[in-house]
């Protein structure tokens, strides 16, 4: 249980009443909150892809250890990419690669070591030859029929406009869309004849709704038996179509599209393009702020890619599991305390209400030390549940500078013009505490 302190005790316990923040001056940065309505979080949007091939099946378990203790994710991927189109579900091994040493965790074991499960099902042979929809429609079943039990979440394939060179040839793009409608139109209805309670999805390009429409209306009837559509939402500054402030509306477009609401985000991270330092707090920060954006698009269900060894800049966590990531632990930070509600926030912060606590997480820019200055009047709010800081040491290359730390944040109240405020100090690039960007998280009662 979170333990209560008011704001006054907490600017006690390090020493600073209100004027120990230097607040004669204006804050760097108000920050407004409205309480009331909002918008739902989905729990499920806060899940993880398990890499198979990158972790074998002996390192599963701590794997697992810290996509619960750092990250907290409520949803595992599976085979977690490109393996799914290769992988013998049978032998647990994936076509070509016979090496049992590399093996990941088998889909029995897997599925009952994680909170919620959602597989990938085979599509490349059918796109690349329609001859093949049927016998893969009867596998994609066949898989249903097996773990639809335990499994509720279902990929039909994966990233079909880049298989066969599609990326860079439009023709086969074409074929290849063509390709995966028939696929669709009939495996959809096979697998959810196997078990009418699994969701279904089908997989697109979340930058062309055009081609979702036009695979809606090739795949005909079939499209009744499908529930949702899965997007690989990578965003970042690769270039206007792929702003993470882009996606309520580009997912909007997406669901008029398709004419379905369930959107799962299978494949997603905060890049850039050109990112020169090498602090991990800035990814931390592009991480937490492209959650955001996702929760104000409405996306029900989301798999970080990848949490761990395939793109280390990227990890959770080290290789072998033993030192969390400031991006994991900003995202572990989103899982536990963005949730419930999402409020209408000011000046850079996210808020999202539980119950009757509401808790900011606010990543700071690179502009040296700010202060905040959040106005309590009309929120409700007068307690502080508790504060912290996540930040990386300042100068640090590679895993040295991607390592996070949290410390207590000092949070305290102050008066001015006859208002309420909790105001508090990000050090960015500052002597006190490490590397440009901070992100705070502070929970009010």
């Amino acid at each position: 249980m979170r333990q209560l302190l008011s704001i006054f005790a907490w600017a006690g316990i390090f020493g600073l009443g209100a004027a120990g923040f230097g607040y004669a001056q204006t804050p760097d940065i108000d920050i407004t909150i409205d309480t009331g309505g909002g918008t739902p979080i989905s729990p499920l949007l806060y899940g993880v892809n398990y890499v198979w091939d990158k972790i074998p099946a002996p390192d599963f378990a701590a794997y697992r250890a810290a996509m619960d203790g750092i990250a907290h994710a409520t949803l595992s991927r599976y085979l977690g990419g490109w393996g799914a189109e290769s992988y013998d579900w049978a032998a647990n091994e994936e076509v070509g690669k016979r090496a049992a040493a590399v093996a990941g965790e088998a889909p029995g074991p897997f599925v009952s070591a994680v909170p919620a499960a959602s597989f990938i099902t085979p599509s490349v042979a059918a796109v690349k030859n329609p001859s093949y929809v049927g016998q893969t429609a009867q596998f994609d079943a066949h898989l249903v029929l097996t773990y639809g039990a335990r499994v509720k979440y279902w990929e039909i394939g994966n990233e079909w406009w880049l298989q066969g060179g599609a990326k860079k040839n439009a023709a086969r793009r074409a074929a290849n869309l063509a390709n995966y409608a028939a696929l669709v139109a009939v495996a959809a209805p096979a697998m959810k004849a196997a078990d009418p309670s699994v969701r279904i999805f089908v997989m697109a390009d979340w930058t062309a709704p055009d081609e979702i429409r036009r695979m809606r209306g090739l795949a005909g009837r079939g499209w009744d038996a499908v529930d949702g559509v899965s997007v690989h939402s990578y965003c970042g500054t690769m270039g206007s179509t792929r702003r993470c402030d882009s996606l309520p509306a580009v997912i909007a477009a997406v669901r008029q599209a398709s004419g379905k609401q369930l959107i799962y985000a299978s494949e997603w991270a905060a890049v850039k393009k050109i990112n020169p330092d090498d602090e991990g707090i800035r990814n931390a920060a592009y991480t937490v702020n492209a959650l955001g954006a996702m929760a104000a698009a409405g996306i029900q269900l989301g798999a970080y890619w990848p949490p761990v060894r395939e793109v280390p800049d990227l990890s959770f966590c080290s290789a072998d599991f033993r030192t969390a990531y400031a991006t994991g632990i900003a995202f572990g930070w989103m899982s536990q305390y963005y949730e419930g509600t999402a409020l209408a926030a000011t000046g850079g912060a996210l808020a999202a209400r539980q119950g009757d606590e509401v808790t900011l997480i606010v990543p700071s820019g690179d502009a040296g030390p700010q202060r905040f200055r959040l106005l309590l009047d009309g929120t409700g709010l007068d307690k502080v549940v508790s504060a912290a800081v996540l930040f990386t040491e300042a100068g640090q290359a590679g895993a040295a500078g991607w390592q996070g730390y949290v410390a207590n944040l000092p949070v305290a109240i102050s008066q001015a013009g006859g208002a309420s405020y909790a105001v508090f100090e990000l050090d960015t690039g500052g002597a006190a505490r490490g590397a440009a960007y901070e992100i705070a998280r502070i929970t009010l009662r």
